[in-house]
């Protein structure tokens, strides 16, 4: 499966991951709640895949919290199915990373998510500027929407 697709316009990371028992709950769904650990998984991936490893954004002082995760379940997951997690930055990152984040299964769109994060500068606890260079990257690997005109007036 490749990495990057395009779809909508958009190019997207994709991640891939397998539904395990252990992820469903009594009625054979994926648990509402795991799908927030899929886009966790998902966003490392996006991030490593153009170069990026959250764990040396750390030890370099930068914190990358969730302040917003929002979802809308479509169609439910079941266990042993394999799913896409795909994800682009909605936003030009400024001291947040707002990412859209969708869950496929055999071509059906199962979840679409919106997940907002914060850069945080460790030692402060205050917002602060993405990384020298991360920007650049998610722009270069296409992972950037494109920002939208603004109305007139």
């Amino acid at each position: 499966m490749p990495e990057f697709v395009t779809y909508n316009e958009q190019r997207w990371h994709v991640h891939t991951v397998r539904v395990r028992y252990a992820d469903t709950d009594r009625m054979d769904m994926v648990y509402h709640g795991t799908y927030a650990a899929y886009l966790e998984a998902a966003r490392v991936e996006m991030l490593r895949a153009i170069g990026w490893v959250y764990a040396d954004m750390e030890v370099e002082g930068v914190l990358l919290p969730v302040v917003h995760l929002s979802m809308d379940y479509h169609h439910p997951a079941r266990y042993d199915q394999l799913l896409e997690v795909r994800t682009h930055v909605a936003e030009s990152p400024t001291s947040k990373l707002t990412l859209a984040c969708e869950v496929h299964a055999e071509g059906v769109r199962l979840v679409s998510a919106k997940v907002v994060l914060v850069f945080l500068d460790d030692a402060s606890r205050r917002p602060c500027r993405p990384p020298r260079g991360l920007s650049d990257a998610l722009r270069e690997a296409g992972l950037v929407a494109p920002s939208k005109p603004s109305p007139r007036h």
